[in-house]
């Protein structure tokens, strides 16, 4: 199991997305999970590189899906290891929503546009 796959297993099965689409979102999520671990301050990536070794060897030992055993492993009562799970989830997150193709699925406006709008009314209201 890598980090690849557990950040795919995070991503909502809402809005529905066809296979080709679903790929393309779950690359372009964990592009921007791996993107942001890479940014993170040293002691937050070695910190989680500890906790996701962990969270690894816990799947392992508890078949079943993936995002059941983040789940489980993340309410275990020991310090930190809720960390990955909010870590994961929230950028997984973060990435999906803001995809465009997901934007489109769920009929809202592109990132360009919003900010096209935006732009237009701050212009209006200034004026």
């Amino acid at each position: 199991m890598s980090l690849d796959t557990a950040i795919d297993a995070l991503l909502p099965d809402w809005p529905p997305l066809g296979p080709a689409l679903r790929a393309e979102v779950s690359a372009h999520c964990v592009g921007f999970v791996r993107a942001q671990l890479r940014l993170a301050p040293f002691h937050i990536r070695a910190g989680f590189k500890l906790l996701f070794a962990l969270f690894r060897l816990y799947a392992l030992l508890r078949p079943g899906p993936l995002a059941r055993s983040l789940r489980e492993f993340s309410s275990l009562p020991l310090p930190m290891v809720s960390g990955v799970e909010r870590l994961l989830r929230a950028a997984t997150m973060l990435a999906f929503f803001d995809d465009a193709l997901v934007l489109a699925a769920i009929g809202e406006d592109g990132a360009g546009l919003r900010q096209q709008k935006y732009r237009a009314l701050r212009q209006g209201i200034a004026s």
